[in-house]
């Protein structure tokens, strides 16, 4: 097989990265799902990919992929219900791409339906589109706010952090004891033991670290008014192309307006 043709290959192969968990219990209140959606979204957000652990103070809440206000007999469906930070949440709202834009791939991403790969890539520390999809969900939950930039550099030091102590414990496993002088070979054997010991423990220190690093007051965000309006701008733009409600809360406000007139 051609190296173009293996790539299209395992794209082709590639799945959803969260597999819902089957034969649960019928609850009227969504709230007792939690549970089961922070296992099945890894206790992260579906949107932004955030960790309950690396959110610190940002709480996560349980969000209606489609809004109560659309629709009301999904409510309590949990193949509707998402995992999600507060800020994606909020951002999200009750926003309810019509129809129309929905044909065209206008919608919000679906981590248990969607792949991730044909919606999204990421240069650097900003995500980009491959698809409308993608295109709404960055510009509508602003995917590419500071805070998840910074995170992402965060993950990405922290990578490489860890490949760098991997490389060394993995360089000291394949080290040669016996071209050693015999009279320093068992303290050398002592210590190469000792650093495969810490070596988890050294991960951590420097997870814990980097952490702090961020939490710190001096890298507290500014907004960015630019990025702010350019992705006014851009949501403007596409809801003018299709000229309908986008907000679930209007059009039940429209229906109720025309039932009395």
């Amino acid at each position: 097989m051609r190296k173009a043709d293996l790539k299209i290959a395992v794209f082709k192969a590639a799945t959803p990265s969260v597999a819902r968990t089957s034969n649960l219990p019928v609850e009227a209140d969504y709230g007792k799902y939690r549970r089961y959606l922070r296992v099945d979204f890894f206790f992260s957000c579906a949107y932004c990919t955030m960790s309950e652990a690396e959110a610190e103070a940002i709480r996560f809440t349980i969000d209606h992929y489609e809004p109560q206000t659309a629709r009301a007999d999904l409510v309590a469906v949990y193949e509707n219900l998402m995992y999600a930070c507060d800020e994606c949440n909020t951002r999200k709202g009750d926003r309810y791409p019509p129809e129309d834009a929905r044909k065209d791939g206008y919608r919000f991403f679906r981590p248990d339906e969607d792949i991730f790969e044909q919606h999204f890539a990421g240069k650097d520390m900003h995500l980009s589109h491959r698809s409308n999809v993608g295109y709404y969900t960055i510009h509508a939950l602003d995917l590419n706010r500071k805070s998840l930039q910074r995170l992402r550099e965060l993950r990405l030091r922290l990578l490489d952090c860890d490949k760098f102590i991997t490389e060394g414990i993995t360089a000291l496993r394949n080290f040669r004891i016996d071209q050693l002088p015999q009279t320093i070979r068992a303290r050398a054997q002592r210590a190469i033991k000792d650093a495969l010991n810490v070596r988890d423990e050294l991960v951590t220190n420097i997870d814990d670290i980097l952490r702090e690093t961020a939490k710190s007051s001096l890298l507290d965000l500014e907004k960015d008014e630019t990025h702010a309006i350019e992705r006014a701008a851009n949501l403007k733009h596409l809801e003018g192309l299709y000229p309908s409600s986008w907000r679930a809360s209007n059009k039940r406000k429209s229906k109720s307006k025309q039932q009395f007139s």
